[in-house]
This record gives C-alpha cells, sequence and structure tokens, in this order.
C-alpha cells in the first residue's frame, strides 16, 4: 500500500489520527510547537486546495497532534472525496516525525465518549441491546441478544443515522459479531 493509501486508511479508521506505529509515543525531544506548526501547516495546504472548513491542528493533552472538527462537519468524509488534495499536501505529511499522532489502536477519553455516544444512538436508531464501548473501546456483544450477529440490515441502517455522531473505526468483539 503507497504511503497516501495508508495515511487515508489511518485517517479515516482512527477517527482524527494518522501515521505513527502502534507503539509510538511522542518523543520527549521532539518540539511540540514545531509538530503544531507542521499541523498547522498541513491544514492551511489542504484549505487552500479547497478544504475551507478543515478544522484548525492541536495538541492533545498526551502531546500528539490532532485535529477536532465541529459536530456539524465531518472532515475526514470531505477528505475521503478529494485524493488530489491529500496528494498536493503530501509533502507535509511526509515531514511529521515518528509518533506525532495517537496510535490508531489507542482511543482518547473523548473518543470513548464519543463511543458512547455512538451506542446510545444506535440503540435508538433499532438495537436496542447494543450495549456502551468497554475500556479499549470495543462493542462487547457476548451475554446479549446480538452475540450472534446484528442483522446486517438493522445495523447499516444505525450505523447510517449515527455516522455524525462517530465515523471513525466501530470495534465489535463476542459472539459472531458484526451482521449476519
Amino acid at each position: 500500500m503507497n504511503r497516501k493509501a495508508a495515511l487515508l486508511a489511518v485517517l479515516l479508521v482512527a477517527g482524527c489520527h494518522s501515521g505513527g506505529s502502534p507503539t509510538a509515543t511522542p518523543s520527549p525531544s521532539a518540539n511540540r510547537q514545531q509538530l503544531l506548526a507542521l499541523g498547522q501547516q498541513w491544514v492551511q495546504c489542504l484549505r487552500d486546495k479547497g478544504l475551507t472548513r478543515m478544522p484548525d491542528a492541536g495538541l492533545s493533552q498526551d502531546g500528539y497532534l490532532e485535529f477536532a472538527g465541529d459536530s456539524g462537519f465531518n472532515w475526514k468524509d470531505e477528505l475521503r472525496k478529494h485524493q488530489d488534495i491529500i496528494a498536493a499536501c503530501q509533502s507535509i505529511e511526509d515531514s511529521y516525525p515518528p509518533g506525532a499522532f495517537r496510535p490508531k489502536n489507542q482511543f482518547s477519553a473523548d473518543d470513548l465518549r464519543k463511543l458512547a455516544e455512538y451506542a446510545k444512538c444506535v440503540r435508538e436508531h433499532g438495537i436496542p441491546d447494543f450495549p456502551d464501548p468497554n475500556a479499549l473501546g470495543e462493542f462487547d456483544l457476548s451475554g446479549t441478544s446480538l452475540a450472534g450477529g446484528i442483522p446486517a440490515k438493522r445495523h447499516d441502517q444505525a450505523d447510517a443515522a449515527c455516522h455524525t455522531v462517530w465515523s471513525g473505526e466501530v470495534r465489535i468483539s463476542g459472539g459472531g459479531g458484526g451482521k449476519k
């Protein structure tokens, strides 16, 4: 997979996070202000190329680069539609240091809050037994009526209705898990 495709996949799956290895942490020697400046430069490039609503770059409390959008605009969906813009700003992405982003398999406290909101939304949209996420950000279906799987039509309808709440990866564990 080329660098551009890998970055887009990580952005979409992680829901706001890209790059970095699964075990990387921000290097103490990395200058946080330089990292933030690179993030802002990437955002400005995207805006200059047409993604005018791209959110500002920021640093999480634990020092990772992040792009927190407002609730009314899903910048990841918009970015996915514009491979040409991603390519135009690729050189900036290539300059990010290792460990600039939260590892893709790690959810922040804000992510876990959004996943709980997603679960509530799914319950309200046709899957009343859908559980809250556990501390790992997984929806454990063990011991629920969904342990054998979620009917595809119900799953797709609920997921579409709740996409604005959480558009990142949805990890399901326990039993048959996903759609049947």
